[in-house]
C-alpha cells in the first residue's frame, strides 16, 4: 500500500499539469471543457504536493507542482480573494436564483428562503409542475407575475416577478431552456434572461449549451436596457468558452470582487465549483453576492443585490 501512495505521488504532479493544461483546450471537446473548471483544486493540490516533494528533495517534481501552481493560481486569484464589500450604495432591487434539483420534493426550504430574502425576483431551474405550482400558489400576492419555459429532461425555468413582465417570444422560443423579459423598477427598464443551459456531459448537450451562450451574447449585443443574466450556465469562469462568451456579450459576473461562492456540487464539498452565475451589463453594478443556505439541492441558491448605474 506505501509503495502503491509513492508511486502515484510520483506521477500526480505530470497529471495535474496534464489536467491543467488540457482545459485550455475547452472548445474541442466536452471532456477538455470539464477539465477546465477545477482551477482552485488544481492549485492546493500542486501546492500540497510541493511542499511533500520539497520536503523530499525531489527537486524536479518540486518545480513541476511549484509551476502548476501558479500557472493556476493566476488564474484563480481574482475570483478567489475579496476585493470588494457589501456597497454603501443602497441596492435598487434584489434577484434570488436555485436549481432546485428536480427529484427534491421538499419545498419547504427553498419557499423559506424567498420568504427570507424578499426578492424582487426569483428564477427557478430544474423546476417541477407541482414546485410551480406550489410557488404560483403561495407567492400568488407578493409576486403575482410570472412566466416559464420547458428545459431539460422534463424540467422548467420559472421566472417571478413583484413588478409586470413583458416576454419577448422571439428571443425565448429561439433556444430551449431560456427565456428574455423585460420590466419596469424604479421607473427604469429592466431586461432579465434567465437560463438553465444544458450539462454537457453528453456531445449533443455541450453543442446545445455552447449555443445557448452564443444566443444570449448576440442578444446582448442589440440590448440597450440595463440587464441581468441569472441561471445555471453549467460551465466556469476558467473555460475558454466562457471567456469568449463574456467577451463577445461584454457581461460581468457578479461574483467578481466578492470571492468564489462556488455553488455545485453541494454534497462533495472539496470539489465545489462556480456553475450558476448572474452577469450585468454595464448599465448596472453589484452591491452584494452570496451564496444561500442549503435547500435539500445539490446546488446552493445565488442571492444578488443590484443598482441601477447613475
Amino acid at each position: 500500500m506505501v509503495r502503491v501512495l509513492k508511486q502515484t505521488l510520483q506521477y500526480a504532479p505530470w497529471l495535474v499539469l496534464f489536467a491543467s493544461l488540457i482545459g485550455y483546450l475547452g472548445e474541442y471537446s466536452r471532456w477538455f471543457d470539464h477539465f477546465s473548471s477545477f482551477r482552485v483544486q488544481y492549485c492546493f493540490l500542486s501546492l500540497m504536493l510541493a511542499i511533500w516533494q520539497l520536503l523530499r528533495k525531489q527537486w524536479t517534481l518540486t518545480t513541476v507542482s511549484v509551476v502548476v501552481f501558479f500557472g493556476n493560481a493566476g488564474l484563480v486569484k481574482d475570483w478567489l480573494f475579496l476585493s470588494k464589500s457589501v456597497s454603501q450604495n443602497k441596492a435598487d432591487f434584489k434577484v434570488y436564483h436555485a436549481n432546485v434539483l428536480f427529484k427534491n420534493h421538499d419545498y419547504s426550504l427553498v419557499t423559506q428562503q424567498i420568504r427570507e430574502e424578499k426578492p424582487d425576483f426569483f428564477s427557478i431551474n430544474e423546476a417541477t409542475p407541482p414546485l410551480i405550482a406550489h410557488l404560483k400558489k403561495t407567492f400568488a400576492q407578493e409576486y403575482p407575475h410570472s412566466f416559464v419555459v420547458f428545459a431539460k429532461n422534463d424540467t422548467e425555468v420559472f421566472v417571478a416577478s413583484r413588478t409586470p413582465i413583458v416576454v419577448d417570444s422571439a428571443a425565448t422560443f429561439a433556444v430551449r431552456g431560456l427565456m428574455r423579459l423585460t420590466t419596469i423598477v424604479q421607473n427604469k427598464p429592466l431586461t432579465i434572461i434567465a437560463c438553465h443551459a444544458y450539462n454537457p456531459i453528453k456531445e449533443v448537450d455541450f453543442i446545445i449549451r455552447n449555443q445557448e451562450l452564443k444566443h444570449i451574447a448576440a442578444l446582448m449585443t442589440q440590448e440597450r436596457n440595463p440587464t441581468l443574466v441569472i441561471g445555471d450556465l453549467n460551465i466556469t469562469p476558467w473555460s475558454v468558452i466562457y471567456q469568449d462568451f463574456i467577451m463577445k456579450s461584454g457581461l460581468t459576473n457578479c461574483r467578481e470582487g466578492f470571492g468564489l461562492h462556488p455553488s455545485w456540487p453541494v454534497w462533495m464539498p472539496l470539489m465545489l465549483i462556480p456553475i450558476d452565475h448572474c452577469l450585468i451589463n454595464n448599465r448596472l453594478e453589484t452591491v452584494a453576492f452570496q451564496t444561500g443556505k442549503y435547500t435539500k439541492s445539490d446546488h446552493y441558491p445565488l442571492v444578488i443585490q443590484l443598482r441601477f448605474r447613475p
